[in-house]
């Protein structure tokens, strides 16, 4: 790692406004219950305060009463990540950190597997000093690539619940706020935090102390599973090898009574033999012929009550192309607003589709329709168009 300087002082107006805005950090999270008294009282004293107060000290207040009015926004945590590294990469490009998109305790959980600990950043937009340390401090390329080599990194936005939940397990009170995570679930340990704006030596310095003092522990944890797991296969192994041995003894008790009797029942066997294999073939062939008879009374049927293809080009048109087990590919025309069951049924007319029942998923993100309730909202619904890829899955 390059030889960093020390990092500026924080200024006195950052402390100033740290130790205004905690209290309203607090009050969101122990208050929210009673959403409405205090979204009411804290508007009551905004009001007084930017009458008394000069706005470099009011600003924070009304940012933390619009935090607390609005409340962080309930979504997967995948999708915030997602979400929140989008945002990031449009504001200061793709040459940042290598955000994890899922939520941070996931992302703790992928740390603690590589044998490595999770960097935590949470973003409030609402910081002054946010915006010039996301692109002067996280996007300075030597930062990013200390990293990116060193640590996994997780982001989150503070509007989002997952990110709002873990500042709030954090006591995270000045922003920008920034954490080194060790283990995952009920093992999570945060190793250091670093509150407030900092340029990207001071960070890799005070990343790379932490590192050094505690990196000692990922190594004895990393040491404790590699031997859980190598005396969970020595286990297995011998329960493997018992299992053989009884394996063979039965088998040799096996052969020894089927030499007995090997003369007076091979006939009867082979016999038998012979009348279960015809009547399976007779019930396999008369399955078969019944299976092909119903696909193709569908197929006929469905054929006769699918809509017309809309022309290309048409307002609402979403295109669908489906993806058949055998590999086959078949796309076609439908409008935005009909219903997913109109697609299930023009796959239902295809010739080459021999499944009777299935189900419809889409790559990614991952989504699996089935039930009348997801077959009788539109595409528009589903988010299918304008365009989309949808999976037949066999549910035999």
């Amino acid at each position: 790692m390059a030889n960093y300087p020390a990092g500026p002082v924080p200024r006195p107006l950052q402390l100033v406004n740290a130790v205004i805005t905690l209290p309203f950090v607090v009050l969101h999270t122990s208050l929210r219950l009673a959403f409405q008294t205090l979204v009411f009282g804290a508007t009551v004293v905004g009001a007084v305060a930017s009458r008394v107060l000069p706005q470099c000290l009011t600003a924070p207040m009304r940012s933390a009463v619009r935090a607390i009015a609005q409340g962080p926004a309930e979504q997967p945590p995948a999708t915030a990540a997602a979400s929140f590294i989008q945002s990031f990469s449009a504001k200061y490009g793709e040459r940042a950190p290598r955000w994890q998109v899922c939520g941070w305790q996931e992302a703790a959980t992928r740390a603690q597997n590589e044998g490595k600990f999770l960097f935590v950043y949470i973003h409030s937009a609402r910081h002054q000093d946010a915006a010039a340390f996301c692109a002067n401090t996280l996007c300075a390329p030597a930062f990013v690539d200390y990293l990116n080599a060193t640590f996994l990194a997780w982001g989150g936005d503070l509007r989002s619940s997952d990110a709002f939940r873990l500042a709030s397990s954090l006591r995270a009170a000045v922003y920008p706020y920034c954490a080194l995570l060790a283990f995952s679930g009920t093992r999570t340990q945060r190793i250091t935090c670093i509150e407030g704006a900092i340029g990207p030596e001071a960070l890799a310095e005070v990343l790379q102390a932490a590192l050094s003092e505690h990196g000692g522990i990922l190594w004895q944890d990393r040491a404790q599973r590699e031997q859980r797991e190598t005396d969970r296969r020595l286990r297995e192994e011998q329960d493997a090898e018992y299992q053989r041995s009884l394996e063979a003894d039965r088998e040799r008790e096996r052969q020894a009574e089927a030499a007995r009797a090997a003369a007076r029942e091979a006939e009867e066997k082979r016999l038998q033999a012979e009348r279960a294999a015809a009547e399976a073939a007779a019930q396999e062939a008369e399955k078969q012929a019944e299976a092909e008879a119903a696909l193709e009374r569908r197929r006929v049927e469905k054929r006769r009550t699918l809509p017309e293809e809309p022309e290309a080009g048409v307002e609402g048109v979403a295109l669908i192309r489906v993806r058949l087990p055998s590999g086959a590919t078949h796309q076609r025309r439908f409008m935005g607003s009909d219903a997913l069951q109109v697609v299930m049924d023009w796959v239902d007319a295809l010739d080459s589709h021999d499944h009777m029942t299935y189900s419809l998923a889409t790559t990614y993100p991952r989504k699996v329709f089935r039930g009348p309730e997801d077959l009788q909202k539109t595409l528009n619904e589903h988010e299918l168009a304008p365009h989309s890829v949808l999976l037949v899955q066999p549910e035999e």
